[in-house]
């Protein structure tokens, strides 16, 4: 089973150069102890608009523990810390239940995050829900409970697909809604919220 570590932080409007660049160094560090995917990216919906969203992925809470040793020791991290511009307000982890989509060479420009709640997992519906999404402009994705942080309530699932841009966004969800699998999973999944992410990078 696989992990996905999100942490949110806000960033001083004059730091934001900086501060990609500094954690350009940092997603290094975590690639070179533990991690196998990390991103980097800035809200553009919702109630945190600019704030910076990290995402990373590991095959295991070994990996996390390593990348975060690592990120403890490292000096773009104190850097960063002793700044006083940067300042994280928030991680969780969420328990990978399902991976869609290849990367392959298509960039990533944009993620969609989805929060919602449920009784249970309802993977059969997810599954069919991300196969439409990847047949029309989605590149890849996962889906699973938080399982560390804030939401770890045994109901609070995350759905995080990205994309090459805003259309294949679009496209995505009118075939959703068109093929009649997105009325359906709301049946089963409440959706609180969802987040546009622009993305620096994507590895």
């Amino acid at each position: 089973m696989t992990y996905t570590v999100i942490s949110r932080a806000t960033v001083a409007p004059d730091y934001r150069d900086t501060a990609i660049s500094i954690l350009n160094e940092m997603k290094e560090v975590s690639l070179a102890n533990g991690a196998k995917g990390a991103s980097l990216g800035m809200l553009m919906s919702g109630s945190n608009v600019g704030k910076f969203v990290a995402i990373q992925s590991f095959d295991d809470m070994a990996g996390i523990e390593s990348a975060y040793d690592a990120l403890l020791e490292a000096p773009s991290s104190k850097k960063l810390n002793e700044s006083g511009k940067f300042s994280i307000y928030g991680r969780g982890i969420i328990k990978n239940l399902t991976k869609f989509g290849e990367r392959g060479s298509e960039k990533a420009k944009y993620m969609v995050l989805t929060v919602g709640t449920a009784d249970t997992p309802e993977l059969d519906t997810i599954n069919k829900f991300a196969n439409v999404l990847t047949s029309n402009g989605a590149i890849s994705g996962r889906y699973g409970p938080f399982v560390v942080g804030d939401r770890a309530d045994g109901k609070s699932y995350v759905f995080g697909a990205s994309y090459p841009s805003l259309s294949a966004v679009q496209s995505a969800y009118d075939a959703a809604a068109d093929d009649g699998i997105a009325a359906d999973l709301y049946k089963l999944v409440a959706v609180e919220k969802r987040q546009i992410i622009r993305v620096f990078d994507f590895t």
